[in-house]
């Protein structure tokens, strides 16, 4: 492998973990938000909740880094063959992502559905991760791509 191949590589690995990060901050944030109501502190509220923020976050972000893994490697590679230039293209292929990593989720822990708020939320999220990856790495890697196809002419 040469050495340009590898720092591709480990652009998009930096890259896939900012996408799963704002994947996970953006779905825990829409399932978060029916408690932001006003409702004095009840049970179930957003402040009640707060403390709990940092292992929901975690627990969320090892979930969502083992279960849209294969997801995201078919978008590079597709991404890749189809010389993806745009960041829709990305944040589409996060939002249908999506799909399959509810069904691996659904495979390690049961239904999904029964968590609703999650499954509706997890469609935003992929598409925000898929945003997120090209601003961190896509676009690198798209010229990166472009220059080295330059090179070979």
């Amino acid at each position: 492998m040469t050495g340009r191949r590898i720092a591709t590589i480990l652009i998009v690995g930096f890259g896939y973990l900012v996408a799963v990060c704002a994947a996970v901050v953006v779905t825990v944030a829409l399932i978060f938000s029916p408690f932001a109501l006003p409702d004095d502190g009840a049970n179930g509220s957003l402040f009640s909740l707060l403390g709990d923020l940092p292992f929901i976050l975690a627990v969320g972000f090892f979930w969502t880094v083992s279960c849209a893994l294969p997801g995201f490697i078919v978008a590079i590679l597709l991404g890749e063959s189809e010389r993806w230039e745009h960041w829709w293209a990305y944040a589409v292929a996060g939002l249908a992502n999506a799909v399959p990593s509810l069904a691996i989720f659904g495979v390690f822990v049961g239904s999904p559905f029964e968590m609703p708020s999650m499954v509706m939320a997890s469609f935003p999220g992929g598409f925000a991760g898929g945003a997120a990856y090209w601003l961190s790495a896509g676009r690198l890697v798209a010229r990166r791509r472009a220059v080295a196809s330059t090179d070979v002419a």
